[in-house]
């Protein structure tokens, strides 16, 4: 992953270096949680990358509450990117495979760079209903002159490492908010990561087994508004940015870490964390001085480090960031015990 960042309102250190997060300033949630779920939930089988394909838009759905922008600055981080050096098909830093720390825009075995999975920055803001969290990327894909990657974001409410949702888009994206082509997903029985969170082992779970919202299957925790993706411009860097409703979190308590990736094949909701799945020589490797170089069944990613919104933060967080700096903000503490607190309404949908 990266880690040169800029940095984040009172919050300091990390680990890995990261980010720079913006002031902070508590906004409060004015849309209640539903109180219910109306779909039935179905078994998880993540959809393989070769046959997967994203469903006509539904034109039927009337959505109500539709994203707009943020209108307050929360965090923004720098991550290491290849556009200047691309050419040496190699990468210093940031390449990481025994910590879950991936920076890898690069095809298998060529090593060909893709411009459209390198992360420069990331970013999150808000309003009264809505995060929004951008993901920057050094340029288009080159043949379709489009971001044709498959993006994702995880929310980790504990700062444990393991992050409880996934948030997942695939292409084609318009300028225009779409929640047709984002998935949502929910590690219900915490076991992401394994037994070692940063460290590969013999432990292999289910990942983000259970589906909260997906559109083309009439999965929602009876908010047909709730995620939503589009495609738009950060400055001079295309970007794809999420929304989600702020009502995930009961009573408005903003307490979370989150992280962003960029992937060249379909975001799979069971292989998470990926170095539990792919031994380190059939990963390969992005630095020319590892004995594993190229990078090979684990090419065409590139991931971050997690920055904290509204936490205290100790600097021992597993996949953090370092963030210092701006204003300080009043912020809750983390409970590792309160998922279902902090998840209300989606916990009491699952149950």
């Amino acid at each position: 992953m990266k880690k040169s960042y800029i940095y984040l309102p009172v919050i300091a250190i990390l680990l890995q270096a990261c980010s720079t997060p913006v002031t902070e300033t508590n906004t409060s949630v004015t849309e209640p949680a539903p109180e219910s779920v109306t779909a039935t939930q179905p078994s998880a089988e993540p959809a393989s990358p070769a046959t997967a394909e994203l469903s006509t838009p539904n034109s039927s759905i009337a959505h109500e509450v539709i994203p707009s922008e943020g209108v307050t600055d929360r965090a923004t981080s720098h991550d290491h990117d290849n556009a200047l050096t691309f050419e040496t098909k190699n990468v210093r830093s940031g390449d990481e495979y025994f910590k879950n720390d991936l920076e890898r825009p690069f095809t298998a075995n060529e090593m060909e760079y893709l411009p459209a999975l390198d992360i420069v920055n990331f970013s999150i803001t808000s309003d009264d209903n809505f995060y929004y969290i951008r993901i920057s990327l050094v340029g288009l894909n080159e043949s379709t002159q489009s971001l044709n990657g498959f993006y994702g974001v995880e929310i980790d409410r504990n700062a444990d490492g393991r992050a409880e949702l996934l948030f997942a888009a695939r292409p084609s994206y318009t300028e225009k908010f779409s929640a047709d082509n984002v998935v949502v997903y929910m590690d219900v029985n915490g076991d992401v990561g394994g037994t070692k969170i940063n460290r590969p082992d013999d432990y292999q779970g289910d990942g983000f087994e259970t589906p909260i919202f997906d559109l083309s299957k009439d999965i929602h925790p009876r908010d047909l508004d709730f995620a939503w993706v589009r495609q738009t411009v950060d400055g001079t860097f295309p970007a794809i940015e999420f929304a989600f409703k702020k009502w995930i979190f009961s009573d408005g308590r903003e307490a979370f870490m989150w992280s962003v990736d960029a992937s060249g094949k379909e975001l799979n909701p069971a292989t998470f964390y990926w170095h539990d799945f792919i031994s380190v020589e059939d990963a390969g490797a992005a630095n020319v001085e590892d004995p594993n170089y190229p990078v090979k069944a684990l090419s065409e990613f590139d991931s971050t480090c997690r920055v904290p919104l509204g936490v205290n933060v100790t600097g021992v967080e597993p996949l953090g960031c370092y963030v210092g700096g701006g204003e300080t903000e009043e912020r809750g503490e983390i409970n590792p015990d309160l998922n279902c607190e902090i998840f209300s309404a989606l916990c009491e949908w699952i149950k």
